[in-house]
């Protein structure tokens, strides 16, 4: 994430006290991460967690290399005293992260510590700042323009840090925060996560959405990065897969991080209400949002939602019950979307045993189970066996609907692709003109 300017450190392969003492290390934040990463699964994870409290609560811009050669001192007092120190000089090899971090240039080690501890685990390999590329140069606000997307929009996980000193609203300002943001956004990765310990954005979850002008209200500590930013937010949402692609750029980023708020706040929502047992209210709420993010194409976070509702419909109805049917349906419709066609099987036909359990063998509902198993049979190139539950669904559909119902006609057309895919092209043909003759 680019910072105020300020000189880049020089790099090399090895690292003496002496030398190190004289180095100011601006990017210590991932630096640290890394290293704390680098001992937690070894014996020395507690000396290493010992000693980070000693500077927790100094500005990451006013840390010298003294104090990460302190951290490397305490953790291994052999390694830190050799000149060639391997620990240090891998942190700096790039790689696409597990974890890409985002929080405002003010943030201390403490937050940052505190924040990579209780939302992303220490045994995942943390990047806190982009700019450990090219670390021997000035990286220009072009280059990191051209890095961040490298970074931000294929890590596995974006979390946005919430300080105990600032707040949403705050963040949202950020020029370079809205530019991460922004690329995840168009991604098919994880929405944002948003890292809020001290709860501080609840009430601005619960207001609803944040509507306001983003693009426009952004702010930058070089007022030129504006421009440069906003010209790249404009070229990422005009072209694209991403439903956030479209004629008017600056009004889809608009869009796009209200949306972030709403969906992140929601998915907060769910999980504190988990942890209170409050379940009716997840069953009563949560649905529409997983639906929302389903639609968005962020299949991860609806999961994630979608699974609570489970569990708080197994609490509240038991687990043979109907709304328990639809939840697990929908779970398995996910793991489809994400191509898990093994896990989507299994939801389904848990589905299905409870449907028919509750409402019997010829109920429509059961019809839409088989067609969702047919799928998924057909995705993992079990013709035979899609053909045999899309055929059962279009007998159901054809006695509880009648002969022209648009049910009927989905069968009809599934069964007709999977003719295609066996090379059976007159009996594909015939089930689709019966379904186009329905539509019509």
């Amino acid at each position: 994430m680019q910072k105020d300017s300020c000189e880049q450190p020089t790099p090399t392969a090895t690292f003496s006290t002496t030398s190190m003492n004289s180095i100011q290390l601006k990017n210590v934040p991932h630096v640290v991460a890394k290293l704390l990463n680098y001992y937690h699964s070894t014996p020395q994870r507690e000396r290493s967690l010992g000693v980070f409290p000693t500077i927790t609560t100094t500005s990451w811009r006013d840390l010298t290399s003294s104090d990460l050669q302190a951290v490397v001192q305490a953790v291994d007092p052999v390694l830190a005293t050799v000149y060639a120190v391997p620990c240090v000089s891998q942190l700096f090899l790039p790689g696409n992260p597990d974890v890409a971090l985002s929080y405002r240039w003010s943030a201390t080690l403490g937050d940052i510590h505190d924040g990579l501890c209780s939302a992303c685990r220490l045994e995942e390999t943390v990047w806190v700042d982009i700019l450990f590329n090219g670390q021997n140069t000035a990286l220009t606000p072009e280059a990191v323009l051209e890095l961040t997307p490298k970074r931000y929009q294929n890590a596995r996980r974006h979390v946005l840090l919430v300080t105990s000193t600032q707040d949403l609203e705050l963040l949202l300002r950020r020029g370079w925060i809205c530019f991460e943001i922004a690329v995840r956004m168009i991604s098919d990765k994880p929405m944002v996560e948003l890292l809020d310990p001290h709860r501080k954005a609840s009430a601005l979850f619960q207001s609803g959405r944040l509507h306001r002008d983003f693009f426009a209200d952004m702010e930058t500590f070089q007022p030129e990065d504006k421009t440069l930013i906003q010209g790249a937010i404009r070229k990422l949402f005009t072209s694209g897969d991403s439903y956030l692609a479209g004629a008017d750029p600056t009004h889809n980023f608009n869009r796009g991080v209200s949306d972030f708020v709403n969906l992140t706040g929601g998915k907060h929502l769910v999980a504190d209400l988990a942890e209170a047992a409050c379940w009716e209210r997840i069953t009563e709420t949560a649905w529409t949002l997983s639906q929302e993010m389903y639609d968005k194409g962020k299949f991860s976070d609806c999961l994630f939602v979608r699974e609570h509702v489970l569990t708080a419909t197994q609490h509240v109805h038991g687990h043979d019950h109907i709304n328990v049917a639809a939840s697990l349906m929908g779970i398995g419709n996910v793991y489809q979307a994400q191509g898990e066609y093994d896990l989507a099987l299994a939801k389904h036909e848990e589905s299905l045993r409870i449907k028919i359990k509750v409402l019997g063998h010829e109920h429509i509902d059961v019809a839409k189970s088989l067609e969702g198993i047919g799928l998924v049979y057909r995705n993992l190139g079990r013709y035979e066996e899609a053909l045999a539950q899309h055929n059962e669904a279009l007998r159901i559909s054809r006695s509880k609907l009648g002969d022209d119902h648009t049910d009927v006609a989905k069968s009809l057309a599934n069964i007709g692709i999977v003719y295609q895919i066996l090379g059976k092209w007159q009996a594909a043909l015939a089930k689709h003109d019966e379904a186009l003759r329905i539509r019509r």
